[in-house]
Protein backbone atom coordinates (compact mmCIF):
# COMPACT_ATOMS: atom_id res chain seq x y z
CA UNK A 1 0.00 0.00 0.00
CA UNK A 2 1.40 3.27 -1.06
CA UNK A 3 2.47 5.83 2.23
CA UNK A 4 0.40 8.59 0.98
CA UNK A 5 -2.98 6.28 1.47
CA UNK A 6 -1.81 5.10 5.22
CA UNK A 7 -4.14 6.47 7.82
CA UNK A 8 -1.18 8.23 10.06
CA UNK A 9 -1.47 8.32 13.51
CA UNK A 10 0.84 9.94 15.94
CA UNK A 11 0.25 7.57 19.51
CA UNK A 12 1.60 9.41 22.41
CA UNK A 13 1.80 7.81 26.01
CA UNK A 14 3.08 9.59 29.10
CA UNK A 15 2.81 7.14 31.46
CA UNK A 16 3.82 5.60 34.36
CA UNK A 17 6.41 2.18 34.47
CA UNK A 18 3.40 -0.30 35.18
CA UNK A 19 -0.17 0.30 35.28
CA UNK A 20 -3.34 -1.09 33.43
CA UNK A 21 -3.88 1.66 30.82
CA UNK A 22 0.14 1.71 30.15
CA UNK A 23 0.45 -1.84 29.27
CA UNK A 24 -3.30 -1.37 27.04
CA UNK A 25 -1.13 1.71 25.25
CA UNK A 26 1.41 -1.01 24.73
CA UNK A 27 -0.91 -3.86 22.92
CA UNK A 28 -2.65 -1.11 21.11
CA UNK A 29 0.39 0.40 19.43
CA UNK A 30 2.00 -3.13 19.01
CA UNK A 31 -1.17 -4.08 17.11
CA UNK A 32 -1.35 -1.09 15.18
CA UNK A 33 2.05 -1.54 13.76
CA UNK A 34 0.55 -5.07 12.58
CA UNK A 35 -1.55 -3.46 10.10
CA UNK A 36 -0.43 -2.44 6.21
CA UNK A 37 -3.24 0.63 5.94
CA UNK A 38 -1.56 2.58 9.29
CA UNK A 39 1.20 4.10 9.59
CA UNK A 40 2.57 5.12 12.86
CA UNK A 41 4.96 7.16 14.89
CA UNK A 42 4.80 7.12 18.80
CA UNK A 43 6.28 9.05 21.59
CA UNK A 44 6.59 7.88 25.00
CA UNK A 45 8.11 9.44 28.32
CA UNK A 46 10.96 7.84 28.60
CA UNK A 47 11.27 4.30 29.56
CA UNK A 48 13.84 1.77 28.54
CA UNK A 49 12.03 -1.18 29.18
CA UNK A 50 9.12 0.31 27.48
CA UNK A 51 11.00 1.56 24.43
CA UNK A 52 12.74 -1.25 23.89
CA UNK A 53 9.80 -3.64 23.97
CA UNK A 54 8.25 -1.47 21.20
CA UNK A 55 11.61 -0.46 19.27
CA UNK A 56 11.32 -4.55 18.38
CA UNK A 57 8.26 -4.05 16.54
CA UNK A 58 8.19 -0.48 16.04
CA UNK A 59 10.86 1.46 14.00
CA UNK A 60 9.48 5.37 14.39
CA UNK A 61 9.15 5.47 18.20
CA UNK A 62 11.01 8.38 20.32
CA UNK A 63 11.36 9.44 24.24
CA UNK A 64 11.17 12.55 25.82
CA UNK A 65 13.21 12.50 29.21
CA UNK A 66 11.36 15.31 30.83
CA UNK A 67 7.84 14.75 29.59
CA UNK A 68 5.69 16.93 31.88
CA UNK A 69 3.85 20.44 31.18
CA UNK A 70 6.10 22.24 32.77
CA UNK A 71 8.90 21.66 30.28
CA UNK A 72 8.49 24.14 27.27
CA UNK A 73 10.24 21.29 25.54
CA UNK A 74 7.61 18.83 25.52
CA UNK A 75 5.28 21.19 23.76
CA UNK A 76 7.84 22.41 21.10
CA UNK A 77 8.75 18.45 20.54
CA UNK A 78 5.14 17.64 20.11
CA UNK A 79 4.38 20.47 17.64
CA UNK A 80 7.60 19.45 15.60
CA UNK A 81 6.56 16.10 15.53
CA UNK A 82 3.14 16.53 14.27
CA UNK A 83 4.96 19.15 11.37
CA UNK A 84 7.26 16.88 10.40
CA UNK A 85 4.96 13.47 10.43
CA UNK A 86 1.75 14.83 9.44
CA UNK A 87 -1.03 12.41 11.09
CA UNK A 88 -4.21 12.25 10.88
CA UNK A 89 -5.18 11.50 14.23
CA UNK A 90 -3.15 12.29 17.45
CA UNK A 91 -4.38 9.81 19.80
CA UNK A 92 -3.56 11.03 23.53
CA UNK A 93 -3.81 8.51 26.91
CA UNK A 94 -4.56 9.58 29.65
CA UNK A 95 -4.34 13.29 31.65
CA UNK A 96 -0.43 13.75 30.88
CA UNK A 97 -0.07 13.40 27.23
CA UNK A 98 -3.85 15.31 26.58
CA UNK A 99 -2.59 18.22 28.65
CA UNK A 100 0.82 18.72 26.05
CA UNK A 101 -1.29 18.74 22.58
CA UNK A 102 -0.98 22.18 20.89
CA UNK A 103 -4.12 24.38 21.17
CA UNK A 104 -4.71 24.90 17.83
CA UNK A 105 -4.20 22.70 14.59
CA UNK A 106 -0.93 22.38 12.98
CA UNK A 107 -1.45 20.05 9.81
CA UNK A 108 -5.19 19.58 10.00
CA UNK A 109 -4.53 16.86 12.83
CA UNK A 110 -7.77 15.30 14.70
CA UNK A 111 -6.98 15.17 18.12
CA UNK A 112 -8.68 11.67 20.54
CA UNK A 113 -7.97 11.65 24.02
CA UNK A 114 -8.60 7.94 25.22
CA UNK A 115 -9.96 7.94 29.00
CA UNK A 116 -9.27 4.76 31.28
CA UNK A 117 -11.14 6.01 34.23
CA UNK A 118 -12.77 9.36 35.83
CA UNK A 119 -10.45 11.72 35.24
CA UNK A 120 -10.93 15.77 35.19
CA UNK A 121 -12.01 16.54 32.14
CA UNK A 122 -10.87 19.54 31.31
CA UNK A 123 -7.23 17.89 30.76
CA UNK A 124 -9.23 16.79 27.21
CA UNK A 125 -10.08 20.57 26.64
CA UNK A 126 -7.59 20.52 23.25
CA UNK A 127 -8.85 16.80 22.37
CA UNK A 128 -11.73 16.89 19.21
CA UNK A 129 -13.15 13.57 20.30
CA UNK A 130 -12.76 11.08 23.23
CA UNK A 131 -12.52 7.42 23.22
CA UNK A 132 -13.72 5.65 26.70
CA UNK A 133 -13.04 1.92 27.48
CA UNK A 134 -16.21 1.45 29.35
CA UNK A 135 -20.16 3.19 28.77
CA UNK A 136 -20.01 4.46 32.34
CA UNK A 137 -17.21 6.79 31.43
CA UNK A 138 -19.18 7.48 27.79
CA UNK A 139 -21.73 8.44 30.53
CA UNK A 140 -19.34 10.48 32.72
CA UNK A 141 -18.51 12.52 30.05
CA UNK A 142 -21.16 13.22 28.75
CA UNK A 143 -23.11 14.61 32.02
CA UNK A 144 -20.30 17.15 31.69
CA UNK A 145 -20.68 18.64 28.84
CA UNK A 146 -19.52 16.22 25.86
CA UNK A 147 -21.66 16.04 22.71
CA UNK A 148 -22.23 12.15 22.95
CA UNK A 149 -21.55 12.23 18.89
CA UNK A 150 -17.87 12.92 19.77
CA UNK A 151 -17.25 10.37 22.56
CA UNK A 152 -16.79 6.83 21.23
CA UNK A 153 -17.10 3.62 23.76
CA UNK A 154 -14.86 0.84 22.85
CA UNK A 155 -13.31 -1.68 25.12
CA UNK A 156 -10.22 -2.90 25.73
CA UNK A 157 -9.06 -6.03 24.29
CA UNK A 158 -6.49 -9.05 25.95
CA UNK A 159 -3.73 -11.46 24.27
CA UNK A 160 -4.70 -14.44 23.77
CA UNK A 161 -2.89 -17.38 25.04
CA UNK A 162 0.67 -17.83 25.15
CA UNK A 163 -0.06 -21.38 26.08
CA UNK A 164 3.19 -21.74 28.90
CA UNK A 165 2.82 -22.46 33.07
CA UNK A 166 4.92 -21.30 35.48
CA UNK A 167 6.24 -24.49 38.00
CA UNK A 168 4.57 -23.81 41.15
CA UNK A 169 5.58 -26.88 42.87
CA UNK A 170 1.59 -26.98 44.12
CA UNK A 171 -1.22 -28.62 43.13
CA UNK A 172 -2.88 -25.82 40.20
CA UNK A 173 -6.27 -27.40 40.30
CA UNK A 174 -6.59 -25.87 44.33
CA UNK A 175 -4.81 -22.56 43.44
CA UNK A 176 -6.40 -19.46 43.45
CA UNK A 177 -4.77 -16.62 41.32
CA UNK A 178 -5.21 -12.33 41.84
CA UNK A 179 -3.33 -9.94 39.87
CA UNK A 180 -2.74 -6.39 39.68
CA UNK A 181 -1.30 -3.20 40.95
CA UNK A 182 -0.77 -3.28 44.67
CA UNK A 183 -2.96 -0.46 45.21
CA UNK A 184 -5.97 -0.27 48.18
CA UNK A 185 -8.19 0.14 45.17
CA UNK A 186 -7.40 -3.49 43.98
CA UNK A 187 -8.40 -4.87 47.18
CA UNK A 188 -6.04 -7.95 47.45
CA UNK A 189 -6.11 -8.06 51.33
CA UNK A 190 -9.58 -9.23 51.25
CA UNK A 191 -8.65 -12.03 49.16
CA UNK A 192 -5.24 -12.61 51.90
CA UNK A 193 -8.09 -12.48 54.31
CA UNK A 194 -10.58 -15.26 52.68
CA UNK A 195 -7.52 -17.91 53.00
CA UNK A 196 -7.50 -18.18 56.57
CA UNK A 197 -11.35 -19.88 55.46
CA UNK A 198 -10.01 -22.12 52.53
CA UNK A 199 -7.45 -24.15 54.46
CA UNK A 200 -7.14 -26.55 51.18
CA UNK A 201 -6.64 -24.17 48.48
CA UNK A 202 -3.97 -22.37 47.79
CA UNK A 203 -3.27 -18.50 46.19
CA UNK A 204 -0.74 -16.69 44.16
CA UNK A 205 -0.52 -12.49 44.27
CA UNK A 206 1.28 -11.59 40.80
CA UNK A 207 1.65 -7.64 40.94
CA UNK A 208 3.97 -4.56 41.99
CA UNK A 209 3.51 -1.61 44.44
CA UNK A 210 3.61 0.00 47.48
CA UNK A 211 1.40 -2.07 49.47
CA UNK A 212 3.92 -5.20 48.91
CA UNK A 213 5.01 -5.37 52.41
CA UNK A 214 1.48 -5.27 54.35
CA UNK A 215 0.11 -8.17 51.95
CA UNK A 216 3.26 -10.54 53.45
CA UNK A 217 2.39 -8.92 56.87
CA UNK A 218 -0.96 -9.94 56.34
CA UNK A 219 0.45 -13.03 55.29
CA UNK A 220 2.36 -13.67 58.71
CA UNK A 221 -0.76 -12.52 60.68
CA UNK A 222 -2.54 -15.45 59.58
CA UNK A 223 0.59 -18.33 59.34
CA UNK A 224 -0.84 -17.78 55.63
CA UNK A 225 3.03 -18.61 54.13
CA UNK A 226 2.62 -21.99 52.61
CA UNK A 227 -0.36 -21.63 50.65
CA UNK A 228 0.13 -17.53 49.60
CA UNK A 229 2.93 -16.38 47.47
CA UNK A 230 3.51 -13.64 45.65
CA UNK A 231 5.94 -12.69 42.34
CA UNK A 232 6.83 -9.88 40.30
CA UNK A 233 4.75 -8.60 38.02
CA UNK A 234 5.59 -9.59 34.40
CA UNK A 235 3.93 -9.36 30.66
CA UNK A 236 3.72 -12.93 30.23
CA UNK A 237 0.96 -13.23 32.43
CA UNK A 238 -0.32 -17.00 30.49
CA UNK A 239 1.98 -18.36 32.49
CA UNK A 240 0.04 -17.82 35.85
CA UNK A 241 -3.23 -18.34 34.33
CA UNK A 242 -2.55 -21.20 32.94
CA UNK A 243 -1.23 -22.67 36.68
CA UNK A 244 -4.34 -21.87 38.63
CA UNK A 245 -7.64 -22.88 38.80
CA UNK A 246 -10.07 -19.37 39.75
CA UNK A 247 -9.29 -16.22 38.71
CA UNK A 248 -10.35 -13.40 41.76
CA UNK A 249 -10.92 -9.91 40.86
CA UNK A 250 -11.59 -8.23 44.41
CA UNK A 251 -11.07 -4.46 43.82
CA UNK A 252 -13.34 -1.74 45.01
CA UNK A 253 -12.75 0.19 42.27
CA UNK A 254 -12.35 -0.67 38.93
CA UNK A 255 -13.36 1.35 35.96
CA UNK A 256 -13.00 -1.87 33.68
CA UNK A 257 -11.56 -4.52 34.84
CA UNK A 258 -8.70 -6.08 32.03
CA UNK A 259 -7.97 -9.53 33.82
CA UNK A 260 -11.39 -10.75 33.70
CA UNK A 261 -11.35 -10.63 30.34
CA UNK A 262 -7.59 -12.15 30.97
CA UNK A 263 -9.75 -14.55 32.67
CA UNK A 264 -11.85 -15.52 29.91
CA UNK A 265 -9.18 -15.76 27.33
CA UNK A 266 -7.36 -18.49 29.07
CA UNK A 267 -10.49 -20.36 29.94
CA UNK A 268 -10.20 -19.80 33.62
CA UNK A 269 -12.94 -19.12 35.37
CA UNK A 270 -13.69 -15.39 37.19
CA UNK A 271 -14.77 -14.36 40.62
CA UNK A 272 -15.32 -11.04 40.60
CA UNK A 273 -16.53 -7.73 43.25
CA UNK A 274 -19.84 -6.26 42.05
CA UNK A 275 -18.31 -2.81 41.68
CA UNK A 276 -17.71 -0.69 38.00
CA UNK A 277 -16.67 -2.21 35.32
CA UNK A 278 -16.58 -5.88 36.87
CA UNK A 279 -20.82 -5.67 37.82
CA UNK A 280 -21.45 -4.81 34.36
CA UNK A 281 -19.03 -7.48 32.59
CA UNK A 282 -20.02 -10.01 34.79
CA UNK A 283 -23.62 -11.61 34.89
CA UNK A 284 -23.66 -14.07 38.00
CA UNK A 285 -23.56 -17.74 37.01
CA UNK A 286 -23.38 -16.97 33.55
CA UNK A 287 -19.50 -15.82 32.59
CA UNK A 288 -19.01 -15.33 36.48
CA UNK A 289 -19.30 -15.47 40.28
CA UNK A 290 -19.82 -12.30 41.83
CA UNK A 291 -19.37 -11.26 45.63
CA UNK A 292 -20.33 -8.36 47.88
CA UNK A 293 -17.75 -5.59 47.55
CA UNK A 294 -14.90 -6.00 50.47
CA UNK A 295 -17.44 -9.19 52.13
CA UNK A 296 -15.05 -11.70 53.34
CA UNK A 297 -17.43 -14.13 53.92
CA UNK A 298 -19.34 -13.72 50.90
CA UNK A 299 -15.98 -14.32 48.77
CA UNK A 300 -15.01 -17.67 50.80
CA UNK A 301 -18.75 -18.71 50.04
CA UNK A 302 -18.34 -18.24 46.39
CA UNK A 303 -14.76 -19.45 46.17
CA UNK A 304 -16.21 -22.80 47.80
CA UNK A 305 -19.27 -22.99 45.68
CA UNK A 306 -16.90 -22.39 42.12
CA UNK A 307 -14.62 -24.95 43.36
CA UNK A 308 -16.73 -27.66 44.62
CA UNK A 309 -19.46 -27.63 41.56
CA UNK A 310 -17.71 -29.20 37.89
CA UNK A 311 -20.52 -28.18 35.73
CA UNK A 312 -20.93 -24.35 37.11
CA UNK A 313 -16.97 -23.93 36.22
CA UNK A 314 -17.16 -25.09 32.74
CA UNK A 315 -20.14 -23.07 31.85
CA UNK A 316 -18.31 -20.07 33.30
CA UNK A 317 -15.71 -21.18 31.21
CA UNK A 318 -17.09 -21.67 27.63
CA UNK A 319 -19.52 -18.73 28.25
CA UNK A 320 -16.40 -16.60 29.24
CA UNK A 321 -14.09 -17.45 26.24
CA UNK A 322 -16.85 -16.63 23.84
CA UNK A 323 -17.48 -13.38 24.75
CA UNK A 324 -13.93 -12.90 24.91
CA UNK A 325 -13.49 -14.27 20.73
CA UNK A 326 -16.28 -12.08 20.08
CA UNK A 327 -16.50 -9.20 21.79
CA UNK A 328 -12.85 -8.15 23.35
CA UNK A 329 -10.11 -9.95 21.05
CA UNK A 330 -7.50 -8.00 19.25
CA UNK A 331 -8.68 -7.91 15.77
CA UNK A 332 -12.18 -6.83 16.77
CA UNK A 333 -10.72 -4.09 18.94
CA UNK A 334 -8.55 -2.66 16.69
CA UNK A 335 -10.77 -2.68 14.09
CA UNK A 336 -12.85 -0.33 15.62
CA UNK A 337 -9.97 1.54 15.92
CA UNK A 338 -9.66 1.96 12.97
CA UNK A 339 -12.56 2.16 11.65
CA UNK A 340 -13.74 5.35 14.01
CA UNK A 341 -10.28 7.33 13.00
CA UNK A 342 -11.60 6.42 9.82
CA UNK A 343 -14.63 8.23 9.92
CA UNK A 344 -13.69 10.82 12.19
CA UNK A 345 -10.73 12.12 9.66
CA UNK A 346 -12.44 11.19 6.81
CA UNK A 347 -12.05 14.90 5.07
CA UNK A 348 -8.45 14.27 5.67
CA UNK A 349 -7.99 10.63 4.27
CA UNK A 350 -7.79 9.75 0.48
Amino acid sequence: MAENSKLKILNIMNGAEFGGAELFFERVALSLEKRTSISQKILIRANQRRFHKLKQKIENIEQIKFFNQYNPFCRLKIQEVIQEFSPHVVLTWMNRASQLIPSSKITNEVTVGRLGGFYKIKNYAKCDYLITNTIELKQYVTSLGWDRKRVEFIPNFVLENADNKIKLGIDSQNTILCMGRFHENKAMDIVIKAMSFLPDLNLLIVGTGKLKASYKALIDKYHLGDRVKIYNWSNNISQYLNSCSILVCPSRHEPFGNVIIDGWAHKIPVVVSNVGGPKKLIKHKINGLKFETDNVFDLVSKIKNLHSNKKLKRELIKNGFNLFKRDYSENVIIDKYINYFKKISRLCVE
